[in-house]
């Protein structure tokens, strides 16, 4: 039955009854199975020849019946003798293929959900775990069987961040280490397509493929002139010259100096992308950066330049790989689990369910890798995307009490947020260090609040090309007054004196609030410098040199010292159960994810359709399409959000770098 059948169906009793008549009805015009019903018959008397047949029957019957059992007892033991040796025979050895596609998450989130998509006969998105295929791999190792893996680059889509593609870099090692014989197939391949093939022993290309292998580059959006001309004015209170959070609500074009400190960035992290791929392939840096410079190369200038080891006709890979393997190698495929049908009732309570109470209560001794993905913003309620303080104060706070949870990884994915958020998430993980171990480890972006709630003194490990630093703090406050005059709207505030209307969205803020608030942005400041001086053994007045909003790489990172070591999720699980002088755990990672919508958290907050209303057109259009382009929107949607919401007490103080920042 189609999905629309039983949406009509759930949406209509007569259907349902229909649907029972019709079947009650089928049942009655169908004569009954003859294996289950048979007809009843009168006992006639039989003539005497008939009977004495028949008085002859139990001994012929008996005599078939031993005849058969010694024929099956034949069969059985062939059937027997056959089994004991094809399970006398080695099995065959196997090459494993790994079709990857798509985009990877560390840590998967809520899917998103239209209802018309449901009713259209569309369905919900599927998100991947990055980490799932880490310890796929992993498992993989172990596999006696299998002695070949093939990596299917040919996904044109294919997703991996910076740091992702570093963790994924020594997962491979691991594999190639256990004996595996690892071949790439590649099509049309960009940065991410290389940097896995370039870890294969041979990587393989379609002879009608192409390569797009550009430097490293970064796009950022300046808002300042759509502002002008919708009539939006935005009020800025910050500490930091470079603080790029700001410069694309009050500037048309990026300062020299942040352009100027983005481009050493750039230069640290595009050396990395480098490395990885001159390494893996046997090429120096220096080659490897002017295939960068020429950017495209056709598969035979792939060949003779080292970066593939063999050619082949488009749409042959299972063909080129059986030939270098051989016939005797069993090609297989992972494993899928059997798909389940689900009713549109149980999957609309999934969908609507919210999270649950308390996470599963651990059975066995383990290490728990803390996922803090998305904006860090204050509130109660959790919320799909961002890092909410109340929630995640109480998830770390189950994890220090919990027993079995001997130690526990955070992974930090984030551009940041509300300052007060960041101290209470900071403040929560301190106390959480003082029982277990902790240690830091951060993925993509791990800046500004990011980077504050690393600040307990406990060790950082940051992959080559993660965004850090970024520490600085802002408030700023979005005006629609000239945007709500040109659409006939106008706002009257009656108040005794002119601070009581200080957070009306029709005005900016006056000199003598800004220089007034200008000391609360200090304060803030001041205490981020003296935490990460503490946290990081370095005397303020250098960490005041690092500070200011600046974003570093991870190598410039910790060549500063504001991180520890070079390394991702599986290095900080090591150094967390030798501290914890554990040698069997699980690996277990949190917070569990929501099970969808929540159907009551669509009514708790009653200022959120007016928020949503705000924002339909700016979301709709603009983020959508920076996302599509790979932007990170965490921070440019928590602005904006709390922009248009009602202010209540002081605007929010922002720890946060530029969240549609787009590294590529």
């Amino acid at each position: 039955m189609s999905f629309f059948t039983r949406f009509c169906s759930a949406r209509s009793g007569s259907a349902i009854i229909l649907c029972l008549a019709s079947s009650l009805a089928l049942a009655q015009e169908s004569p009954p199975p003859t294996t289950l019903f048979q007809e009843e018959t009168k006992t006639q008397e039989k003539p005497a020849e008939e009977k004495k047949a028949d008085e002859n029957k139990p001994q012929e019957k008996a005599a078939e019946e031993a005849k058969t059992k010694a024929g099956e007892s034949s069969t059985k033991q062939s059937s027997s003798k056959d089994k004991a040796e094809k399970s006398a025979a080695p099995a065959k050895k196997q090459l494993r293929q790994l079709s990857l596609s798509g985009s990877y998450q560390d840590h998967l989130q809520p899917m998103a959900f239209d209802p018309t998509d449901l009713i259209l006969g569309g369905a919900p998105g599927k998100s991947k775990s990055f980490f799932r295929l880490c310890e796929y791999l992993e498992e993989l190792g172990k596999d006696d069987l299998v002695t070949h893996v093939l990596f299917d680059l040919s996904d044109d889509s294919l997703s991996f961040n910076s740091a992702q593609l570093d963790e994924l870099t020594r997962r491979m090692a691991l594999l190639k280490s256990k004996g595996k014989k690892t071949i790439a197939w590649l099509e049309n391949a960009g940065n991410e397509h290389l940097a896995i093939a370039s870890q294969c022993d041979d990587v393989v290309m379609a002879d009608f493929g192409s390569i797009d292998m550009p430097s490293s580059a970064m796009e950022t959006t300046f808002y300042r002139d759509a502002m002008d001309l919708i009539g939006v004015k935005a009020s800025v209170v910050r500490a930091g010259d470079f603080k790029g959070a700001v410069e694309p609500y009050l500037n048309s074009q990026m300062s020299d100096h942040l352009r100027e400190h983005y481009v050493k960035m750039l230069e640290s992290i595009n050396a990395a992308q480098v490395s990885r791929i001159a390494k893996g392939r046997g090429l120096t840096h220096a080659a490897v950066r002017e295939f960068q410079k020429k950017r495209m190369m056709l598969p035979a200038d792939a060949l003779a330049a080292g970066l593939v080891t063999k050619l082949a006709p488009y749409g042959a890979m299972k063909k080129t790989v059986q030939e270098m393997v051989g016939s005797e190698i069993e090609w297989t495929t992972p494993k899928a689990k059997p798909k389940r049908e689900m009713s549109f009732f149980e999957l609309m309570g999934k969908v609507m369910g919210g999270a649950p109470e308390t996470a599963t209560k651990l059975k066995d001794d383990s290490i728990v890798v803390m996922h803090l993905q998305g904006a860090i913003v204050d509130g109660k309620q959790p919320s799909a995307g961002s890092i909410v303080s109340g929630p995640t104060v109480k998830v770390i706070d189950e994890l220090a009490k919990e027993d079995k949870v001997k130690g526990v990884v955070v992974r930090v994915n984030s551009p940041g947020g509300s300052a007060t958020a960041s101290e209470a998430i900071r403040q929560s993980l301190a106390a959480l260090a003082k029982k277990k171990p902790v240690v830091y480890s951060m993925g993509e972006m791990a800046a500004s609040g990011g980077y504050w709630v690393t600040c307990i003194g406990e060790p950082i490990y940051a992959e080559h090309g993660t965004i850090t630093g970024s520490i600085g703090v802002f408030s700023m406050k979005i005006s629609l007054g000239t945007l709500m005059r040109r659409v006939g709207v106008h706002i009257e505030s009656v108040a005794i004196d002119s601070s009581a209307s200080m957070n009306a969205m029709d005005r900016t803020w006056s000199d003598e609030e800004q220089e007034n608030f200008q000391k609360f942005i200090d304060e803030i400041y001041h205490r981020f410098l003296n935490l990460a001086s503490e946290s990081r053994k370095l005397p303020v007045d250098k960490v005041k040199g690092l500070a200011g909003g600046r974003v570093w790489s991870g190598e410039q990172a910790k060549a500063a010292g504001l991180v520890d070591e070079i390394g991702g999720v599986y290095d900080c699980i090591a150094v967390v159960a030798k501290k914890a002088g554990v040698e069997k755990y699980k690996v277990i990672h949190r917070p569990e994810p929501t099970a969808g919508l929540g159907l009551l958290s669509m009514f708790e907050e009653p200022d959120d359709s007016q928020v949503r209303s705000s924002l339909s057109a700016v979301e709709s259009g603009l983020l959508r399409t920076l996302e599509s382009r790979g932007f990170k929107t965490d921070g440019l949607r928590a602005i904006l959000r709390s922009a248009t919401s009602a202010q209540r007490g002081l605007p929010t103080v922002w720890a946060l770098t530029p969240g549609e920042l787009h590294v590529r």
